[in-house]
């Protein structure tokens, strides 16, 4: 099978090594000629602290060279600010065979998924168009630790395909059919991962953050559903399971980024250091707005965006949602 990646982003590259092998070509697809120019002329390919060994199951291409054929398998891994210019520059190599999935996660500046972008800007049914999210630290992937991941098409059966021909005994894949759910459940747990950096780094301890974790998985499911996603789907790998590695790990950006926070730092002087994308901060204003339009209660989403773009102080944060009023754990 064959596999092309738009997005030699630090997520594009790890899942090129990830599902490449005797049986899968990688075509990784470079838009900046000056990058591909750079690691066409090295011996390995550079993801931060890894050396990735050139791999012959790994094409570096240019986007003008790009050919998708008929019922090609795009995936799609690009910062999600950045994914309608992207859109914009392959539309033309997109034809009404080609499967799409979706790696990126956040929504679009009017608060839609992103396979609702994907589908309006490459005009394609939304059949085509599946979603990859779970557990996947890039940094224990590209060190060949086990990873599990859940691909989801509207279609069971185009899921269930697509599955056996990229599922490997690194990278397991496993297959469903709620699409937005896993969209969502993916996104918004960056957002409850800064929130536990902020904990973590004021050492208030474990129950504190598996509380909070509880709490923020109940308003994943509250803005998921409400969107018409399956609530089964927040208990899995794109939920849960994707919650819990983001919000435990120290390998996690967005998690790194509350810890950044409550040490004193800005979300522009952490970005400006670091240099990355945070989807968490992005998807904390995008989802307090959506969440305010729709009534939906989300205090967690609330707190984390004053913290990360109105500079509130951590400690107020948390005592104003220690201090809300008693409610039902369930409503």
């Amino acid at each position: 099978m064959i596999i092309n990646i738009l997005g030699n982003t630090t997520w594009g590259t790890t899942l090129a090594k990830a599902l490449s092998n005797d049986k899968n070509q990688v075509n990784l697809i470079y838009i900046d000629e000056k990058k591909l120019l750079k690691v066409t002329n090295e011996l390995s390919i550079k993801v931060h602290q890894f050396e990735i060994p050139k791999s012959k199951n790994i094409h570096h291409v240019h986007l003008e060279e790009t050919n998708l054929k008929n019922e090609d398998i795009l995936i799609i891994a690009v910062p999600s600010p950045k994914l309608e210019d992207n859109l914009n520059l392959i539309k033309s190599k997109v034809n009404n065979s080609t499967q799409i999935i979706s790696a990126s996660k956040g929504f679009d500046k009017e608060g839609n998924t992103l396979s609702v972008l994907i589908k309006n800007k490459l005009n394609i049914p939304e059949d085509n168009i599946g979603v990859l999210s779970g557990p996947n630290l890039s940094s224990e992937i590209l060190m060949n630790k086990p990873a599990t991941s859940l691909l989801s098409f509207k279609d069971i059966k185009k899921a269930n395909y697509i599955r056996d021909n990229i599922s490997n005994e690194v990278f397991r894949i496993y297959s469903g059919s709620d699409v937005v759910g896993s969209e969502i459940g993916g996104s918004l747990k960056n957002i409850i991962a800064i929130g536990c950096g902020i904990i973590d780094k004021m050492q208030l301890g474990d129950n504190a953050k598996s509380a909070f974790i509880s709490r923020g998985l109940r308003e994943i499911v509250r803005f998921g559903t409400s969107f018409n996603a399956k609530e089964y789907t927040f208990y899995g790998l794109s939920g849960i399971g994707d919650l819990i590695a983001t919000c435990v790990s120290n390998l996690s950006r967005n998690w790194q980024l509350g810890f950044a926070l409550a040490s004193g730092e800005t979300l522009e002087s952490f970005i400006k250091k670091n240099k990355v994308t945070l989807e968490g901060a992005n998807a904390s204003k995008i989802v307090n707005k959506v969440a305010i339009e729709k009534k939906l209660e989300m205090p967690i989403t609330l707190m984390t965006n004053k913290v990360v773009h109105e500079n509130y102080n951590p400690v107020d944060a948390i005592k104003e949602f220690m201090g809300r009023n008693p409610s039902k754990e369930r409503n």
